[in-house]
């Protein structure tokens, strides 16, 4: 018996080896793919994109970095999260949206020009991770009641969201790197360009007019916006 017991003792500490646990997922999420979403968004925001590790955002939240794998795979799978929050972020933004197709199409832009400013340092992220196949009920409904033939509804779309994403995202950068849009211009050598900076509203208003006239283009090419 003695002889059986040891040989018991050596193919638990020999062939088994005692179980040590080993560092990774928990058995149950500590959790939520948007709470760890949250606090990579508000990392960015303070820190910049460099600084972001799943370690950083696990201390964020108090837990262990292995938490985190419940829910993501790696770094790039918790930053296609973070794009995704900033597009429901943009739906967000008003209780209640314009039934007139111009005027919602204005305020989804603004929109998404707002919430890309408010998060300059992870405004990028909206183009790396552009989370299209989320968007297709959006781009499905924005284009129920779009007034113009449906042949034309793709140059429609690409020239809006192109327009509304390459604005936010130059405005974005510019805050980022503290770099001004335009830089000092000197009236002696630019006065036409100096005078129309004097002139100029608001870089926000220079975006919604510059869509309107986007659009004033787009009735005259496909024809007259249904009232």
């Amino acid at each position: 018996m003695m002889a059986a017991a040891a040989a018991k003792r050596t193919k638990t500490t020999v062939e088994g080896k005692r179980r040590v646990p080993r560092a990774g997922r928990p058995s149950s999420p500590l959790i939520t793919r948007e709470a760890a979403a949250e606090a990579a968004l508000r990392l960015i925001d303070d820190k910049g994109l460099d600084a972001l590790s799943l370690q950083a955002v696990a201390k964020e939240l108090g837990v262990s970095a292995p938490s985190l794998y419940h829910h993501f795979r790696d770094k790039e799978e918790l930053l296609a999260e973070v794009a995704r929050s900033l597009l429901a972020e943009v739906g967000q933004e008003q209780e209640h949206w314009s039934t007139d197709w111009e005027t919602r199409m204005v305020e989804l832009s603004s929109a998404t020009r707002r919430v890309a400013l408010r998060h300059p340092n992870a405004a990028p992220l909206s183009l790396r991770f552009f989370p299209r196949r989320l968007m297709l009920p959006a781009y499905e409904a924005g284009l129920r009641d779009c007034p113009y033939p449906l042949s034309a509804h793709m140059i429609v779309h690409e020239v809006i969201e192109k327009f509304t994403y390459g604005s936010s995202l130059f405005a974005a950068a510019a805050e980022t790197h503290h770099i001004p849009a335009m830089p000092e211009v000197d009236p002696a050598h630019f006065p036409r360009l100096a005078e129309a900076l004097e002139l100029a509203p608001s870089d926000e208003e220079i975006f919604k007019q510059g869509l309107k006239v986007l659009l004033a283009g787009l009735r005259t090419q496909f024809g007259q916006k249904q009232k």
